[in-house]
């Protein structure tokens, strides 16, 4: 059929899902359905699989730039559910058994926690009546979906470390907890890291890369879950530059308490974050994933017109606001890997 079929896995949620030529829809969603429903989960197929993880744990350990991120969630969420790595280690996935994965999956994957999300040349009315043909007779209880689950929120910590690794690069992640995705501060927070290190125009990106070309990779991210977020500033350097990458990042967080942002700045934020998200839309698969994550997680889901208005709302003194809240050097956490031990940790 020429179809895609995969699935992914996120730090509160999966996803199983298919891209296809309309043609097919019958078919694929009948697949789809069945993949998720009705799964065997041979014991010889769990034996299979586990290698399969267990070699891209190594891949993961191998890459420094995205290894680096689950020792930073490790720092800042320290023993919370968050901070586990999605791969999870060999010894946790040799410990997984058929019926440990049974039980999860009928506790979690059935008709009443999951939603379906389509997008293209699909209309709602006939895609809502092969859904409940494809779900007829299928299981329906232990609904977790709407349950009030007493998430316990994570606590700010300062922590710093140093990793060691056999390459001759090094990487940085500076950063600590930001806000949920029903915070009030959430596009605030967006357009500051924008301003900070979300881009070539961003301010880290031009001091630290175009100015003195002290890094290749520098950026400034933040990442929103239901009760809790994360903000990180990431680099890649050599071990002797990131002292001073640190410096620079150090400053220009404390120029922008002292003397706040430009309008200029703002403006070219809410350009280039609206850029992303209206080209976003443009991708069938991209718009796909933000219908199904809306429907899971948030109680309302935003059109693209709605999310770009509130994005323009944003005024300059709510990033003052942002800046004060959460970048705060006592809640900030510092993890490295491949550097050397001649600087300061600040």
């Amino acid at each position: 059929m020429g179809a895609e079929f995969n699935a992914f896995t996120d730090k509160e949620n999966s996803c199983i899902y298919a891209d296809f030529i309309d043609t097919h829809f019958d078919r694929c969603l009948e697949l789809l359905f069945d993949v998720v429903l009705n799964p065997t989960f041979l014991p010889e197929n769990i034996k299979t699989e586990k290698k399969v993880v267990y070699e891209e744990i190594k891949i993961t350990k191998d890459s420094p730039s995205d290894n680096i991120f689950n020792y930073f969630y490790k720092a800042i969420f320290n023993r919370h559910p968050l901070s586990l790595s999605i791969l999870g280690t060999r010894q946790s996935v040799s410990g997984l058994s058929q019926k440990l994965i049974l039980d999860y999956f009928n506790d979690n994957y059935n008709c009443s926690s999951i939603v379906v999300a389509a997008t293209g040349n699909i209309n709602h009315k006939e895609l809502v009546s092969k859904v409940e043909k494809n779900i007829y007779g299928a299981r329906r209880k232990n609904s977790n979906l709407g349950k009030k689950d007493n998430f316990q929120k994570p606590e700010t910590h300062n922590i710093k470390k140093i990793y060691k690794s056999k390459t001759k690069s090094a990487h940085l992640c500076y950063g600590g907890l930001g806000c949920s995705r029903k915070s009030k501060n959430k596009y605030a927070l967006s357009l500051f890291t924008n301003i900070l290190g979300g881009s070539i125009s961003s301010r880290l990106f031009q001091k630290i890369r175009e100015d003195l070309g002290l890094s290749y990779s520098i950026f400034a991210t933040n990442t929103q879950y239901t009760d809790t977020g994360v903000i990180a500033i990431y680099a890649a350097s050599s071990p002797g530059n990131v002292y001073k990458i640190l410096d620079i990042v150090d400053k220009e967080i404390q120029g922008i308490k002292r003397n706040g942002i430009k309008d200029a700045e703002l403006k070219r934020a809410k350009e280039n974050t609206k850029g992303s998200i209206v080209l976003s839309v443009e991708d069938i698969s991209s718009r796909m994933f933000r219908l199904g994550k809306g429907l899971l997680i948030d109680e309302k889901i935003l059109t693209i017109d709605e999310i770009l208005k509130k994005i323009d709302k944003v005024k300059l003194s709510d990033i003052d606001d942002i800046v004060y809240k959460y970048f705060q050097p006592d809640k900030m956490s510092l993890v490295m890997i491949g550097a050397n031990n001649r600087g300061r940790l600040k």
